[in-house]
């Protein structure tokens, strides 16, 4: 398991320096005050994730007007954070940490959607629970925040102080993606397979590990599992080369698409052209993609991001809707932003004159069952965990993620 349960340790004691406790009547109170609602959400409004949030972020605001920012008896207001830093563009933990804090000190926040990303949900998730406010992420698929399966030390009790779940995501958990990798490998034939993680992400570290025990299991050989520190700049031709004389026919890399990962793709093509490449949904962005160059086609990602088609028609309604309202096509991000604005509405309009109660809100959303939405039929497992297993996979063609298969790792 190499650092990552200290790694882990020391990102959350950054959180709580940087965010304080959730302060104020927000970590005793369950009750938001009045009969008007705020609903926040956090998410990177710069940067190469900054299609997808403005994605999200228009369909949670399509949900609200559609309801007519009404849930039952109450008024919601909706609020919207960047966690990006506008320097870089990306995440940063301050910034996710203190917008915790903004709606957890807000007596009128009945639920927060976000991360993007699970190292952003690792650090406000505590803050956000320790006021009992109900999380929805439209992503974050680290194991360790819904299972002790593959988890890091004391996980995930840690990330709720206040010792019950509140937390819930949209798309499926890292065990998942596993499995539709791994479903992936025995539809290409894979018979060896080299299995490599961002050793500078401790993150990445649980998929790369439920891949290798997966693959195995399905009688696939895993000649080696290894960390790769991936850094702009960086030099990685002694691991292609490792890689292409171990006589694997694939490599499985966990971890984003920044950094030195596309240099790292191009030199595993140059060393062995046919090794097949395979990463998870964490490395797909264009601007990854866009940089593969002749790699490109020897390239698979799976992502829970389907392409229009794939939705029922409740989704296609709403993206037809959002081409009207936004004057630009709408794509899975926003009908996840729209479910997770809906789901919440319809927690609030279940509870009833409790609609305010943040502990009842957030029961309604853990007995979700059977729900009929725009992304399709799914329940929640009191975990927190969706029952969603279906996985695109996408080929590279001309630099751009172009839809290829659909696999469901649940059947």
């Amino acid at each position: 398991m190499r650092a990552r349960s200290l790694r882990l340790a020391a990102l959350a004691a950054a959180a709580a320096a940087l965010g304080g406790c959730a302060g104020g009547g927000a970590a005793t109170s369950y009750d938001a005050t009045g009969s008007v609602l705020a609903v926040y959400s956090s998410l990177p409004l710069q940067g190469s994730a900054a299609a997808g949030s403005t994605q999200l972020v228009n369909g949670e605001k399509l949900a609200l007007a559609d309801a007519g920012g009404r849930a039952g008896m109450f008024r919601v207001g909706y609020n919207s954070l960047d966690d990006s830093d506008p320097t870089t563009g990306r995440w940063n933990p301050g910034v996710t940490a203190q917008n915790a804090k903004t709606a957890a000190e807000d007596t009128s926040t009945i639920a927060y959607i976000g991360d993007l990303e699970s190292p952003a949900t690792a650090i406000s998730l505590p803050l956000i629970n320790a006021a009992g406010i109900a999380q929805v992420s439209p992503a974050s698929p680290y194991v360790g925040l819904t299972s002790s399966l593959d988890a890091g030390q004391d996980e995930p009790e840690r990330f709720y102080p206040s010792g019950q779940r509140t937390f819930l995501r949209l798309v499926p958990g890292d065990q998942v993606q596993a499995r539709a990798q791994v479903s992936l490998m025995r539809s290409l034939g894979v018979r060896e397979l080299y299995v490599l993680d961002d050793a500078e992400d401790p993150f990445s570290l649980p998929l790369a590990e439920l891949v290798a025990a997966d693959a195995q299991q399905a009688g696939i050989r895993v000649i080696a599992h290894e960390g790769v520190a991936l850094v702009t700049g960086g030099v990685y031709e002694g691991e292609a080369r490792k890689v292409a004389q171990s006589g694997a026919d694939a490599v499985f890399y966990s971890g984003a698409g920044t950094g030195g990962a596309a240099t790292l793709w191009q030199e595993l093509h140059t060393a062995e052209p046919r090794l097949r490449l395979l990463a998870g949904s964490a490395a797909l962005s264009e601007s990854f993609t866009a940089e593969l160059g002749p790699a490109g086609p020897s390239t698979y990602l799976t992502t829970p991001v389907m392409p229009a088609t794939m939705y029922p028609p409740a989704g296609r309604r709403v993206l037809a809707e959002y081409a009207r309202e936004f004057k630009s096509p709408g794509d899975g991000y926003a009908l996840y932003g729209y479910e997770a604005m809906s789901l919440v509405l319809a927690a609030i309009r279940r509870a009833g004159a409790h609609g305010n109660d943040r502990r009842t809100v957030t029961a309604r959303l853990l007995d979700t069952r059977s729900r009929n939405s725009v992304l399709g039929r799914f329940a929640i497992e009191p975990n927190g965990e969706t029952s969603f297993s279906r996985f695109a996979v996408d080929r590279i063609v001309r630099g751009m993620p172009v839809f290829d298969r659909m696999l469901d790792a649940g059947s």
